[in-house]
């Protein structure tokens, strides 16, 4: 049993890194073909010209209340509620496969955005930036993929592991949360339009694969709206026995009576 659950485990394991490859080589090639034909500033689906309609209506209030929403994108933000995400879904569930799955996509992505970054250079845009010392370079956009796996990753587990109609109240955060990032990175000069469709693509086609492969929610839903507890699988098995047993003992007085009523 234990043989066989390492080699189903090694083969999710190689299916993960198999689908990241091949979905990090895409976004790098798409990246890559966008700087080939000298659209790395250019205005591809907007690329020049949504950045420079947001500088020019820029104002103080704006630019505040963007610093704030850009900063739930960041990776200080996306790690508190990552963690919290895992220690939550331990507590209650008491599987451990929604915390591989959290750990996966969000890691996945880490790296992903590191490697693709790295590789295809894109300038910003050029317009003022409002942020400093920005370690990276455009494409993809980083908050954007990360807030995208990440609230999008805690709708599939909730929806999937609870029932109820509150569950689809976090599709809310899943779609209202990519889109502010989205807005107040472009209206800080620091992504374009491309940058944050990239980051989209990317964040669909991993958490498609991740997904379908660790399959994050094979142990819901459940009844009642909440995850069952350790004991409550306990305390079920415990009973089981009793049950059998009661069940038995009328069997044998049913027939015990049958013979009687022919005897008689």
């Amino acid at each position: 049993m234990d043989h066989d659950r390492a080699r189903t485990a090694g083969r999710i394991a190689a299916g993960v890194v198999v689908m990241w490859v091949l979905i990090a080589g895409a976004l790098t090639g798409i990246g890559k073909l966008i700087m080939i034909t000298h659209n790395g500033n250019g205005n591809l689906l907007g690329d020049h010209a949504f950045p420079h309609w947001f500088a020019a209506h820029r104002t103080p209030a704006l630019s505040h209340w963007s610093l704030i929403a850009s900063n739930l994108g960041a990776t200080q933000d996306i790690l508190i509620v990552g963690a919290a995400t895992c220690v939550v879904f331990l507590a209650v569930s008491r599987h451990w496969r929604p915390v591989i799955f959290v750990a996966v996509v969000m890691f996945g992505e880490l790296g992903a955005f590191l490697t693709i970054a790295a590789v295809v250079k894109r300038p910003r845009p050029d317009v003022p930036h409002l942020d400093t010392n920005l370690p990276t370079s455009a494409f993809p956009s980083g908050h954007m993929a990360a807030t995208t796996c990440l609230y999008a990753g805690l709708a599939i587990l909730v929806i999937g592991h609870a029932r109820g109609w509150w569950r689809y109240l976090f599709l809310i955060p899943a779609i209202v949360m990519p889109v502010m990032i989205a807005l107040a990175r472009m209206y800080r000069g620091e992504h374009h339009p491309t940058d944050i469709l990239a980051s989209l693509l990317f964040a669909a086609l991993w958490l498609t694969a991740t997904t379908m492969l660790i399959k994050p929610t094979a142990d819901g839903p459940y009844r009642g709206g909440r995850l069952p507890h350790r004991e409550d699988a306990d305390r079920s098995r415990r009973a089981a026995p009793g049950s059998l047993a009661k069940a038995s003992a009328a069997d044998r007085a049913s027939t015990s009576a049958s013979e009687q009523r022919r005897t008689g």
